[in-house]
């Protein structure tokens, strides 16, 4: 995905739910778009050897698999793939134009349920990591 894609990525409108707006996260491996109510991960173009996401196909692929594995552990967190579209807007979740991306579509927790923010506060034991 290029960057153009990513900017256009950050306008509410580009989303199918409506949204007040749009925060990216990023990893070494991905963008996540986070809007009111859920994320978006698009996993970035890269090849490190033992992580290729290189091609569009292989995102799809990896997308649809982190679904499928996540969504045995957390059925309502994981809701599926989403398709990244080129429309005359720019790239977005809604509209026409040709599918050029995909995102894992997930539900968004609340930042205080987050795993990394609980472990700091001492609140994360054994039943919130199984």
């Amino acid at each position: 995905m290029e960057q153009h894609h990513v900017r256009s990525l950050l306008k509410p409108s580009a989303y199918p739910d409506p949204t007040g707006s749009v925060e990216l996260v990023q990893t070494h491996v991905s963008y996540i778009f986070l809007t009111d109510n859920f994320a978006y991960k698009v996993k970035k173009p890269v090849d490190f050897g033992f992580l290729n996401f290189s091609t569009p196909d292989r995102r799809r692929f990896y997308c649809e698999e982190e679904v499928r594995l996540n969504r045995r552990l957390c059925p309502d967190i994981y809701l599926g793939v989403a398709e990244v579209r080129d429309t005359p807007a720019g790239a977005a979740f809604v509209g026409e134009g040709q599918v050029i991306d995909h995102a894992v579509k997930m539900k968004r927790l609340p930042a205080d349920r987050m795993l990394d923010r609980l472990l700091s506060a001492g609140l994360a034991g054994e039943p919130e990591i199984r």
